[in-house]
């Protein structure tokens, strides 16, 4: 019998760490998942526990090894959330839990750097939008709100540089990920020095830069005693999430776009050029092998949908959460709403806009509204919004490719294509991050020798645009029109907010 071989993605998210066990055709073999918590205030905190996710990464790789031949396992490589920021003493103890994309706590330092700085050439050399979720953005946070702290700092590393720092006592991260710090210039492949010097470290308070497909072996043995693997086992350092999802359902052509909603959502698209938005609107990220990622991810998603169930959906949709039956109301109404518009942005927002002062709201309300408008205006606004984003790095042929927990229903894929007038396709897989881990994983080892498989992973459902895209253009010209009005008001909002009850909605 011929011997199996396998490759392993492991894919270090906000709420879990996924392990995925494929064969080298990417087919799936084995998942597990370990889960962990997000814990946020009413500051902006989001932060999490490096050492819950350690344990969580060491858990879901013990799980899929089990009753798996040690000795078939070729190698792990690695997915990880971008944005992550963990201070690092001299003795390698943690001074800080691990910041998320999601915390907000780093808007006011940031606003003051803006104010002696021109940070949009900082965006134009790395690619990453002036925005909080940034590392630079919480790094000026911290070195203005906590001085103590900072000037003990030894290291300023990722989560997955932790977690590797913990296998192998080496600090390493992908270029991937340092592309998305605001520190590092991709087209130079260097720290940028301009950031550099804003934020008062040099290139050795930061882990080395390394190629995605870099290898690291003699993983330490207790480690590797509780994972099942041999210590001499290959782990790719891998890329980010958002990169090798792309990579990870094939949309690796010059037209082909992701449009992912999850808890949050994004566009991506990849690219074999660094392109940035004169009107600064996209990121623009390594992804490897010299391609590039350009898109922008959205903090109004499937969160906003969540909301709307619990403030629209019937009792038993509540209790149940059934968002399949409570997407389907939308087919009662017709395309539109009514003219009733629902501005999504409950969350602050990123892409287009890279704010938190933004707020959401229904404009157009009249008597004759229902509950199905609602829910309908609710979809069509967040998916009004990805437009927006889309915008910005859109082509005349491209193929939109539909993932995250959203796409499994038909009414919002039917929507998408209409608003964005695009042939909208849904692949089978919902490993992308794990599978695009896993194929930078084989292409390290000499396994493929590219980022395309084969075999593409099957697609389960197309969905054209119908009569319904001249109505939604007018509309979404409206939509734009709306937020760009509003958003003075918005901002005076949010300083009524912080003066009469200072605190913040946001994560």
């Amino acid at each position: 019998m011929a011997n199996k071989s396998y490759i392993m993605g492991v894919d270090i998210g906000t709420s879990s760490t996924k392990a995925v066990l494929f064969n080298e055709q990417g087919e799936v073999i084995k998942r597990e998942a370990a889960h962990y918590e997000l814990v946020t205030d009413e500051t902006g905190k989001a932060e999490e526990s490096p050492t819950e996710i350690f344990e969580a990464v060491i858990t879901s790789i013990r799980r899929v090894m089990n009753g798996i031949n040690k000795a078939d396992l070729r190698g792990i490589s690695f997915s990880s959330a971008m944005h992550s920021l963990i201070v690092v003493g001299s003795r390698g103890e943690l001074l800080t839990e691990c910041i998320t994309w999601a915390d907000g706590r780093s808007s006011e330092a940031l606003e003051n750097v803006k104010r002696d700085n021109y940070l949009f050439q900082l965006y134009e050399m790395t690619g990453t939008p002036i925005h909080p979720m940034s590392p630079f953005a919480k790094i000026c946070w911290l070195k203005e709100s906590e001085p103590n702290l900072f000037s003990r700092a030894e290291k300023f590393v990722d989560i997955k540089s932790y977690v590797l720092h913990r296998l192998f006592d080496v600090w390493v991260m992908d270029e991937s990920l340092a592309s998305g710090t605001g520190l590092y210039n991709i087209s130079e492949h260097d720290w940028e020095f301009e950031a550099m010097e804003i934020v008062k470290l040099t290139p050795d308070f930061l882990p080395k830069v390394v190629p995605e497909t870099y290898q690291l072996s003699g993983v330490k043995e207790e480690y590797a005693e509780m994972m099942g693997i041999p210590e001499s086992l290959p782990f790719i350092v891998g890329g980010s999430d958002g990169a090798l999802a792309n990579i990870g359902i094939q949309a690796t052509g010059r037209n082909d776009v992701t449009i992912t909603v999850g808890t949050s959502g994004a566009v991506r698209k990849l690219t074999t050029e660094f392109q940035v938005d004169s009107r600064g609107r996209t990121f623009c990220y390594g992804a490897g092998d010299g391609y590039f990622i350009a898109g922008g991810a959205v903090n109004n998603g499937g969160k906003v949908v969540e909301w709307g169930l619990n403030q629209f959906g019937t009792e038993n949709e509540i209790g149940n959460r059934d968002f399949a039956n409570f997407i389907a109301h939308i087919d009662e109404v017709d395309p539109g709403s009514a003219g009733l518009l629902f501005q999504p942005y409950l969350l602050g927002e990123r892409a287009p806009f890279w704010t938190n002062d933004i707020r959401g709201g229904f404009v157009g309300l009249t008597i004759n509204h229902t509950k199905s408008h609602f829910i309908r205006a609710i979809l069509e606004g967040i998916a009004f919004n990805l437009a927006e984003v889309y915008e910005a790095v859109s082509a005349p042929d491209d193929i939109i490719y539909v993932t995250g927990g959203i796409s499994a229903h038909e009414p919002w894929c039917r929507l998408l294509a209409d608003i964005l007038n695009r042939e909208i396709r849904v692949p089978h897989t919902i490993e992308g991050s794990s599978l695009g881990a896993a194929i930078i994983g084989m292409r390290s080892l000499g396994i493929v020798d590219s980022l395309t498989l084969e075999k593409k992973p099957p697609i389960k459902a197309v969905y054209l645009p119908s009569e319904n895209t001249e109505k939604y253009a007018e509309l979404r010209t409206i939509f734009q029109q709306v937020s760009t009005q509003l958003m003075s008001s918005y901002s005076q909002l949010n300083r009524w907010q912080r003066k009469f009850e200072n605190k913040s909605y946001f994560f």
